[in-house]
């Protein structure tokens, strides 16, 4: 078997409370994920700790041939593309959008140490691709929700990824905007070569045909894993959620009423 893009293995997180308890999980290449569960079930937990923004009590998480503990994960985390609202804690509120997103390619907050001006005119095209080319003066701190989450995708498009990881990557995003970016992920999966996707939701609407996989925690735990087509179906999701829904789909987009 090829080796996996990111794995991990036993992992297990405390914070006061068990918040993580065992899991096992690969992503192996030509793959996309999505990971879905209801609140506290553990979902950004996982992604910060794969990250290295936490650090698990136990296990051993891999990216490519790195190993967690044996290798410096600031170094391997510049071959994740993150896009997630815990940078938002994390970002000072006077950094320029575009220091923001430069950022990205060395995946280290604040600069210090500035990038070249070829480094800034990327990250200057990427936000006018997003259409957001009247903030290239702007700040952080006064960034809308729907903005900011822009700045973070253009922000992960500048690193040279073998994974890309999107938590809960629409929130703020108004329908229309929502929908631009779906399609955007949609394309960029389906690019030769592309990289894996993992993505982070609680909307089933958000899953795109490019979606190949699902994880669905419960409790801290893995409640179900595996190819889309067995694993998204209504009696799981009424499980990990602890109420009766129905799962629909239109095409290939889906649904989700409760039963």
């Amino acid at each position: 078997m090829p080796s996996p893009v990111l794995e991990v293995t036993d992992l297990t997180f405390r914070r006061g409370r068990p918040i993580l308890k065992g899991i096992s999980w690969r992503v192996d290449p030509g793959q996309h994920w999505c990971i879905l569960g209801p609140n506290g079930c553990g979902k950004t937990s996982l992604i910060n700790l794969i990250t290295g923004y936490d650090s698990a009590t136990d296990g051993v998480m891999r990216i490519g041939d790195s190993v967690f503990g044996d290798d410096d994960w600031r170094e391997v985390r510049r071959r994740v593309g993150l896009v997630t609202n815990t940078l938002t804690t994390y970002l000072e509120s006077g950094e320029p959008v575009l220091d923001v997103i430069a950022s990205g390619r060395e995946a280290k907050l604040n600069l210090i140490d500035l990038p070249g001006p070829a480094v800034f005119r990327e990250a200057a095209k990427l936000l006018k691709q997003v259409g957001c080319e009247y903030l290239r003066e702007a700040l952080w701190g006064p960034l809308s929700q729907g903005e900011k989450q822009k700045v973070l995708i253009c922000r992960a498009l500048m690193a040279r990824f073998a994974v890309l990881i999107l938590d809960e990557p629409c929130a703020g995003l108004d329908p229309v905007a929502r929908e631009h970016y779906l399609q955007w992920m949609q394309t960029l999966a389906a690019r030769p070569n592309s990289p894996s996707l993992v993505m982070v939701t609680h909307h089933v609407e958000e899953i795109l045909p490019a979606i190949t996989h699902c994880l669905l925690l419960k409790d801290g735990r893995v409640f179900a894993s595996g190819p889309k087509h067995n694993i998204l179906t209504s009696a799981n999701l009424s499980s990990i959620y602890g109420s009766p829904v129905k799962l629909t789909r239109h095409g290939e987009r889906y649904a989700l009423r409760l039963g």
